[in-house]
């Protein structure tokens, strides 16, 4: 979170913080490579260059900034402004190794600069340090007292990582710092909204300041009436609650990306099915692929809480939500120049090479040596022809949950912004995704050949045992009692990376089942996409 003091920087000593900002997507969904091309730049003073770099950085400019500092880096100007900004901004771009590299930098240049520990903090949280890095935002907090920045990162390190205690300890230390204020009403209001206190919840962030608001960040004011539509939820004010999750899908950074392309690309992957069955009939597999199997559906259909119980067995790890896939068509679409409705026409050779590349990048995430490493994204479900292509021995979990309360979950969530997640803006958009997602998984199963299960989340809900026991089994594994502690490998796994990271650590509910009927009203316009799967999956 930035506070209201971020715009209040008049020489570059003081820069503190990234804006937030859009970061660019290509048509797959996929980050950019943030390294832009700086040819074009002739600066040979240092200074004047550093001073460049940070003026684009204050002005809100990240593209630009990021190619100064780039060569700021390259030219060797050992500037600890430099460092800790650069690694600001490669954390944005989820560079996140390369970010710590960066700041590590900038601390041994200048071992009492605060804001470079406070954004080492904030890297180290995502990387999941975060004993490291409540000590990197502690240290800020120690070198300057008024640094409302490492305040805030504190307070959302606790909360990322479901520590509670610690959270509430921090909002108890930091209650009379005025400078925070308002972040303080909205980290108590989320604490109490925690606690199920949520007509306390509501008091708190009715404290929050209209102006404070206005003058925040993009991401802060979506992510206030995000909460606000959750607390109003719980309170039952439905209609009121609507009004909120709708101006929390405001986001500008959508302006730039077009619905139709994630859509077009379903249909792309349509096209492949019968060639690739035609292909894969001429196929000898390697027997490594059997030890790989895909968790995949669609968002928020219990997919993090099956990965939760599953990666609580001791013979699997959950690699959770990784662009390894996505990654392997970029490969395919920039390095081998064939579009997606052609990768039956993929040779040997580079399938081969592909196979190879894709277990390289899944090494880099592997922290245990179990028997199955299980690939968990949800949306991985419309690369199924490419997933068949490549690991036709592979298994595939299929999650799926009732469609009208899976369309309602992605509308009221925060999701990056991508070809993907533009889609959830509002209900009937959602629904017509839905809609093609489930198509393409139709028209998979009866035109390819792959070893699956399905997994309703509503039976999960009501008979664990019996149905965690059935996927086990589907996977050649016995069973084993830990996994019905699950709630405890979340706690213990710290920061999960899906808007369901608050809901896993939790006892097994059923107050999610049936809760868009508490919407109806509002859904109108998605009965002609919705209620044909309904049917299908036996709702």
């Amino acid at each position: 979170m930035n506070s209201k003091n971020e715009n209040d920087m008049t020489n570059n000593n003081q820069f503190k913080e990234v804006k937030t900002f859009s970061v660019p997507l290509n048509s797959a969904g996929v980050e950019d490579n943030v390294y832009v091309s700086t040819n074009s730049i002739n600066i040979n003073s240092g200074e004047k260059l550093i001073n460049q770099a940070i003026n684009f950085h204050v002005r809100g400019d990240i593209l630009q900034a990021a190619k100064y500092y780039e060569i700021c880096v390259k030219k060797g100007l050992a500037d600890y402004r430099v460092f800790s900004n650069y690694g600001a901004i490669l954390k944005e771009y989820n560079k996140l190794q390369e970010a710590e590299v960066s700041l590590r930098k900038s601390i041994k240049l200048k071992p009492n600069y605060a804001e470079a520990y406070s954004n080492l903090g904030a890297i180290l949280k995502d990387l999941g340090n975060s004993k490291e890095a409540e000590v990197c935002l502690r240290k800020a907090i120690a070198l300057k007292a008024d640094f409302a920045e490492a305040y805030i990162n504190l307070l959302s390190l606790f909360e990322s990582i479901n520590d509670l205690e610690s959270l509430e300890e921090c909002l108890k230390e930091f209650s009379n710092i005025k400078l925070i204020s308002n972040e303080w009403f909205l980290f108590s209001a989320k604490f109490s909204y925690r606690k199920k206190e949520y007509q306390k919840s509501k008091n708190l962030i009715d404290k929050i300041s209209s102006q404070w608001l206005y003058n925040s960040s993009i991401r802060i004011r979506l992510n206030y009436w995000n909460l606000r539509g959750f607390i109003e939820d719980k309170l039952c004010n439905y209609d009121l609650a609507y009004s909120f999750f709708a101006k929390s899908q405001e986001d500008p950074s959508y302006l730039n990306i077009s619905k139709d392309s994630y859509l077009n690309r379903i249909n792309s992957y349509k096209k492949n099915c019968k060639n690739i069955n035609i292909r894969l009939e001429k196929r000898n597999e390697q027997p490594t692929d059997y030890r790989l199997c895909f968790l995949l559906g669609f968002p928020r259909s219990g997919t993090t809480l099956l990965d939760t119980v599953l990666r609580s067995h001791p013979y699997i790890e959950v690699i959770e939500e990784k662009p390894l896939i996505t990654s392997i068509e970029r490969i395919i679409q920039d390095d081998f120049k064939v579009k997606v409705e052609n990768i039956s026409e993929i040779s040997d050779q580079n399938i081969i090479s592909l196979k190879n590349k894709y277990y390289t990048l899944l090494n880099n995430y592997r922290c245990k040596n179990t028997r199955l490493v299980i690939d968990k994204m949800p949306l991985n479900t419309v690369s199924i022809p490419l997933i068949n292509l490549l690991f036709p021995k592979s298994k595939i979990i299929f999650v799926h949950r009732h469609p009208y309360d899976t369309v309602l979950s992605c509308f009221q969530q925060l999701f990056k912004s991508n070809t993907a997640m533009i889609n959830f803006v509002n209900l009937k958009s959602t629904s017509i995704m839905y809609d093609q997602v489930m198509d393409a998984w139709d028209i998979y199963k009866n035109e390819l050949t792959f070893d699956y299960i399905t997994s309703k989340y509503e039976h999960l809900i009501e008979n664990f045992d019996h149905h965690i026991f059935k996927i086990l089994d589907f996977l050649e594994l016995e069973w084993n009692e830990n996994v019905k502690n699950y709630q405890k490998t979340a706690l213990d796994r710290g920061k999960i990376n899906t808007p369901s990271s608050t809901q896993v650590i939790q006892p097994l509910y059923k107050s999610s089942i049936k809760k868009w009927r508490n919407y109806e009203r509002y859904f109108e316009d998605c009965h002609q996409y919705l209620k044909k799967w309904v049917l299908y999956f036996h709702y």
